[in-house]
């Protein structure tokens, strides 16, 4: 694994899996977006893991930081939804121009998935695009996170004098990161089933248990794309599950086979 950083300026910071030379099975390329906030930290190992595996099958995979996550260069508070898109672009046009490989197949997930399928609705190319949990609409998710900040903000606020006392709801925190409003008011106005009427990229679904989201497995379905029920629980919007990090012992081999065909 090579960390570098690459973009405009060189302000993003990437890792880049190049396969061994022996690798079998036809040459790839492959990106990952990754989820934000806790989810990226949740789910950092299973995407290292995800990479490794994809670059033992002769796939050329990029993980990625967006602009003012990680290790890529800006504060959280000049974060922008607009702005991650396009880092996603700049990816993928890394990649592109790295391999000469033309078709650049993505994993995205959860809100990962989201913003892998704006970046795709703004070219013309079509795509193979496995979404792994996806976020289905960011106005819902928002919410659902935002409960589960308000629920760990009042256990811990029962610990401390009065006067120290955080905020439990109202601010702009959501589990330990504050997101200014150029993320989340464009967040909250995504959804995947508007980029899923306007192109013809090719969707395939993971999904974990409890995850399900008929309408999204219905579009998928009908689109000729495939679901890989995978058996691991990720519990993603488990208040409880914050801190598990996730791994895919049985998964990352079905991901791939749908993803590199």
């Amino acid at each position: 694994m090579e960390p570098f950083f690459f973009g405009t300026g060189g302000a993003l910071y990437g890792a880049y899996h190049q396969p061994p030379a022996d690798a079998p099975g036809p040459e790839t390329a492959l990106l990952i977006c990754q989820g934000i906030g806790y989810e990226y930290m949740r789910a950092y190992r299973a995407c290292w893991q995800l990479a490794e595996t994809a670059a033992a099958r002769n796939a050329h995979v990029l993980r990625f930081d967006y602009g003012c996550t990680g290790e890529s260069h800006g504060r959280q508070h000049e974060a922008s939804w607009a702005r991650w898109i396009a880092d996603t672009g700049e990816a993928i046009a890394w990649l592109r121009d790295t391999t000469a490989l033309s078709h650049v197949r993505i994993v995205g997930v959860r809100t990962g998935a989201l913003i892998a399928a704006a970046a795709s609705a703004q070219t013309r190319e079509r795509r193979r695009l496995l979404l792994w949990d996806p976020v289905v609409d960011g106005k819902t998710y928002l919410q659902q996170i935002g409960v589960m900040h308000e629920s760990q903000t009042h256990n811990m606020n029962r610990y401390r004098p009065r006067r120290h006392h955080h905020a439990e709801r109202g601010g702009d925190e959501y589990l330990g990161f504050h997101w200014p409003s150029a993320v989340v008011d464009e967040l909250a106005g995504a959804r995947l089933m508007d980029y899923a009427q306007a192109r013809t990229d090719d969707w395939d679904l993971a999904l974990s248990p409890g995850e399900v989201r008929q309408p999204v497995i219905d579009t998928v379905a009908a689109r000729g794309g495939h679901i890989v029920e995978m058996p691991e629980a990720m519990d993603w919007m488990d208040i409880r599950a914050q801190y598990r990090r996730v791994a895919l012992p049985q998964s990352a081999q079905p991901m791939l086979d749908r993803v590199l065909a």
